[in-house]
Parts: structure tokens; C-alpha cells; sequence
């Protein structure tokens, strides 16, 4: 069965989820939500799952309407508890995995969500900002960075700006030198490649291209150079289960697959 680059990056979200861990999800990720959905569904019953400071559990749900709606107060209906400001804050360095963008990423998994340029009163493009970002990522036990947009503009040698630390300057250390309690980022997600983070030296690292991507594809794309190992894995195929609940409880309108 045909599946698309988008379906393939969700499914390997969901495989890097363990049961019963404390999960949150933020506005305007739905490939990141469809990932975390399909573990809800199928091996992580028992997930925390936090959603705009709502604790939910949604593993009994038949199939989700619109994806793009999962993370807006309408989650409301499903909450088991709503959490205050203060408590939430307090809860951040247990939590397990949450999931941030940037409109720059650079070598190190450093990321910019303030905007492009060198004057921040007249910047060239003004992203989102932090939005608790800087806080989140300074002390999640893990974060993944996901982007749509696997370019040169995004990916670069050095952020202007740094709205959430990733390792630094480089090194196993970078994180531990700089005070940051949290265990950083692990993977870089897009859904042409995945990319990790070399032991060592921290430096950006390819680890899946997702078909029909080719690896000098990847290569062009980023403004640093890119760790490719000298022998990549092919990208696991997925199971008839991952694709029937992401087409038919996850994803019914079939966001993943527009395009394709």
C-alpha cells in the first residue's frame, strides 16, 4: 500500500512513543498531533497527554473529525483535569516529549522563533515568538524540532536569534555547561528526512531520508554541513494497523495526504 512522505513521518513519531508517558501537544502541528494520536490509539492507551493545559485521554475516541482542530480549547469536552498556569510550569521537567518549530534551525538544534534579521526592531520576517518555548525546551526531559520546511532559509549555519537552546555551541556537555536541566533535542523531523544529533559533537546528523527524497536532496537544502553516516538505513516500512488507524481514526480527511 502507497503511503505518503507525511504518513511516514507521523508513523515514526508514534514509534519513538512509550506508554503511559506525559506528552504535550501544541497548536498549528498536525503531522506532530497525527504522530501522537496514532499512538493513543494503538500502544499508548495510558498516555498523559497535555493539550493546552488540559490533561486528556483520548484513546477511546472512534476517529477525529479535522486534525488541525486537536490543539484549540474545544478539547475542552475531553478533558479528565484542567491544569493552572503555575502547576503546569511546575510539571514541565516531567514531562517526556513535547514538540517545538522554528522559522531557523541551526547546526546544533539551536531554533528561532522570533524572527530573521539583526535588528529586532526592524526584522526582515517576524516569526511567532517564543510563546513559553525557551522555558519548555530549557527543561522537557526531550523534544523533537518538526519543520514543513526543509530549505536553506531554515536550516542554517547560525540563528539570528535563539528562542530555545538546543546543544549549544556543541558537545555532549553543551546543555549541562549552559545549566539546562532538560535532555535537549533528539530528532529534527520534516517529512523529507529525519536528522538526530552525532554523538560527540552534537553537529546535525542525517539519519532517514524519506522517499522520494535522495540524500544529495537533503544535502542541498541545509546552509551547514550535514553528518551523513557511511551507511544509512532504509526508512522502516509500515504496518497494515499504523496506516488503518491513521486513514480511518487519525486522519479521516486525509491532511497527510494532500498532494500526493
Amino acid at each position: 500500500m502507497q503511503v505518503t512522505p507525511k504518513e511516514q513521518v507521523a508513523v515514526f513519531i508514534s514509534r519513538q512513543i512509550k506508554n503511559g508517558q506525559y506528552v504535550s501537544l501544541g497548536t498549528n502541528l498536525p503531522i506532530p498531533s497525527a504522530g501522537v494520536l496514532l499512538a493513543h490509539l494503538t500502544h499508548a492507551p495510558d498516555l498523559s497527554l497535555n493539550i493546552l493545559s488540559y490533561f486528556t485521554n483520548l484513546s477511546s475516541i472512534d476517529y477525529f473529525e479535522d486534525l488541525t482542530q486537536i490543539a484549540n480549547p474545544s478539547v475542552a469536552k475531553w478533558a479528565d483535569s484542567v491544569m493552572a498556569l503555575e502547576t503546569l510550569i511546575n510539571s514541565i521537567s516531567r514531562m517526556d516529549l513535547c514538540f517545538v518549530g522554528g522559522v531557523q534551525i541551526d547546526n546544533y538544534g539551536n531554533s528561532n522563533l522570533i524572527g530573521v534579521g539583526q535588528d529586532p526592531r526592524q526584522l526582515k520576517f517576524r516569526g511567532p515568538g517564543p510563546v513559553g518555548t525557551s522555558t519548555i525546551m530549557s527543561t522537557v526531559k526531550k523534544y523533537f524540532i518538526f519543520t514543513n520546511a526543509l530549505t536553506p532559509k531554515v536550516f542554517v549555519e547560525k540563528c539570528d536569534f535563539i528562542s530555545a537552546v538546543g546543544w549549544g555551541n556543541g558537545g555532549d556537555d553543551a546543555r549541562r555547561q549552559l545549566g539546562l536541566p532538560g535532555g535537549g533535542p533528539e530528532y529534527v523531523i520534516t517529512p523529507q528526512a529525519i536528522l538526530d544529533f552525532e554523538e560527540g559533537t552534537k553537529r546535525m546528523r542525517l539519519k532517514y531520508v524519506i522517499p522520494p527524497a535522495t540524500i544529495e536532496e537533503v544535502k542541498g537544502c541545509v546552509g551547514f554541513e550535514l553528518v551523513i553516516p557511511d551507511s544509512l538505513e532504509a526508512f522502516p516500512e509500515l504496518t497494515a494497523e499504523e496506516i488503518e488507524v491513521l486513514r480511518n481514526r487519525v486522519d479521516r480527511k486525509g491532511l497527510l495526504r494532500e498532494g500526493h
